[in-house]
């Protein structure tokens, strides 16, 4: 793969995921408008539960199907590679229909005695048969992106998003006056109208892919026993999996054990529910804004480096590696510390709760972290070593989970206690990724570009930024403020970058269609 259809490929992953991204930040912030702090918490309490349904009902076979599927096709065995595909995706129906059917069981049970919260019950039930839908189209999904084709992937992403977020708006309010329970779990309803529109975009990309290759997808006279397939699948799956089930294991933990330690904190149930809303609906979204970019970085790096090792190109793996972190570091620094300085405005600008600021500035870091996780993780898997990145987030998840239950329970941390055991939790999880790619890729990391450059960038930045907000605030408003804020910080993050030569015109060369147009603009200017 070359170095534009890898940038191109992760460029087109980037551009979705932030409409995606900006759209579910965005929706998020008139249905927390309109069913309030409590309703956002019985909003977030489904989701957990269905996360670790959806995780068992895929069992990391996406991954699995993206390794195969491009080493296969580096082989240039076409059918081999469909063959897999065909194989995942009978699995994963059969999965999601399973997990779907004990959802529907259980939802009763689970809202009672695990979140003994009765208005959990109708979330439940309305997000259960998204499982199926989601595990059928995750199939899809990785099929495409082995293929090395993300536009199917970036297209359904963004239709499937436009459709839930219509969804849980629309049905929020026109359940509101039956309950917030009902406007909740209308809500979560939208999670199977985006899923059934994102399948019926992947089954039409799908049918085209295939009378587009109908001569290579023919059989070959000599082809792999389905258990031998059937063998690598689970093998390569079966860590991924586990790993997935981490992090809805940890958040379904957050759930239960954040209230209960909240209240041991002195706070009633229902400024419980309303701290819980602000941690997982409120302050969590933000942080998980910028890491859209890394974490289509990470999807597009899984099969170029499935490929690099099946043609033993160990010097192209390396040169991955580097150019991943480079580009981690050089969106996730600026990202993490303008999200830091500019909390309590921001959040007072999007929810109209300034008191959120203190908890999304101590998670800020969250955000630099989350994308190094997703990129090293990335690599990883591309190497075939799925289960190393299980292992080092499971230990940061059992230092996350500690942290939580002793700092929660203090009444002058109270719910800021999680985001610092939060905040902890990745950076033992990142350093341990970080160790293990360097061993077993004996990449040469430029410091000074990677990380020096992107850091003095940032601080020139940061120093812009609190000095225009607080120029800004007093006359113009909050809102008005921020925004000019925001706008400053960019230009002047852009402006630091190149000036000091952590982006040079060779760097934006390899950017499909504008780059080299952009690299020669640079170049007259001599920057």
């Amino acid at each position: 793969m070359g170095e534009k259809s890898f940038f191109k490929g992760a460029l087109v992953l980037s551009v979705a995921g932030l409409i995606v991204k900006v759209i579910g930040a965005l929706y998020k912030i008139p249905l927390a408008r309109l069913i309030g702090d409590e309703g956002m918490g019985l909003y977030q309490m489904a989701y957990p539960v269905y996360g670790i349904l959806l995780t068992l009902s895929t069992a990391g076979i996406p991954v699995a199907i993206s390794i195969l599927v491009a080493e296969k096709q580096a082989k240039d065995d076409y059918f081999a590679a469909h063959r897999i595909f065909r194989l995942s995706l009978m699995i994963m129906a059969a999965f999601g229909s399973l997990f779907t059917l004990l959802l529907f069981i259980s939802a009763k049970w689970l809202a009672t005695h695990i979140f003994l919260n009765p208005g959990v019950f109708y979330g439940l039930i309305a997000v259960a048969p998204a499982i199926f839908l989601t595990a059928v189209t995750s199939a899809f999904r990785g099929y495409f992106q082995g293929n090395q084709t993300m536009v199917p992937t970036a297209t359904s992403q963004i239709i499937e998003q436009v459709i839930r977020v219509t969804t849980v708006l629309l049905l929020a309010y026109l359940l509101l006056p039956r309950g917030l329970e009902f406007a909740a779990a209308g809500a979560t309803f939208g999670a199977v109208t985006g899923g059934l529109a994102a399948l019926g975009v992947l089954l039409q990309a799908y049918k085209k892919h295939r009378q587009k290759y109908k001569a290579e997808l023919q059989p070959v006279e000599k082809t792999e026993p389905v258990s031998i397939l059937l063998t690598r699948i689970i093998t390569l799956a079966f860590p991924v999996s586990v790993g997935g089930l981490v992090v809805p294991i940890m958040q379904a933990i957050d759930a239960t054990i954040i209230p209960t330690r909240l209240l041991l904190a002195g706070h009633t149930s229902e400024r419980v529910t309303q701290l819980f809303g602000q941690f997982s609906g409120m302050a969590n979204p933000l942080i998980n804004i910028a890491p859209i970019i890394t974490i289509s970085i990470s999807l597009a790096l899984v099969p170029v480096i499935s490929e690099a090792m099946a043609k033993n190109n160990k010097q192209e793996v390396s040169y991955r590696v580097n150019q991943a972190l480079w580009s981690t570091f050089l969106i996730g620094l600026p990202s993490a510390a303008g999200l830091w300085v500019l909390a309590t405005p921001i959040c007072a600008m999007l929810y109209d709760k300034p008191e959120v600021g203190p908890l999304v500035a101590i998670l800020a870091p969250s955000t630099l972290l989350l994308g190094l996780y997703q990129t090293t993780r990335g690599t990883l898997q591309g190497m075939g070593k799925t289960y190393l990145p299980v292992i080092n987030l499971t230990t940061g998840i059992i230092i996350k989970g500690t942290l939580n239950y002793v700092l929660v329970a203090i009444p002058a941390l109270s719910i800021q206690g999680a985001g610092i055991a939060t905040v902890t939790g990745f950076t033992v999880s990142v350093a341990l990724n970080l160790f293990y790619v360097k061993k077993y890729t004996q990449f040469k990391m430029d410091w000074k570009k990677n990380l020096v450059l992107p850091l003095v960038s940032t601080i020139i930045m940061v120093l812009a930024v609190r000095s225009i907000y607080l120029l800004a605030n007093q006359p113009l408003g909050n809102t008005l403020g921020s925004i000019i804020a925001i706008a400053t910080g960019i230009i002047t993050y852009g402006t630091a970058i190149l000036a000091t030569g952590g982006v040079e015109p060779q760097d934006l060369r390899i950017i499909p269609g504008i780059g080299p147009k952009l690299a020669g603009i640079l170049g007259k200017f001599k920057v």
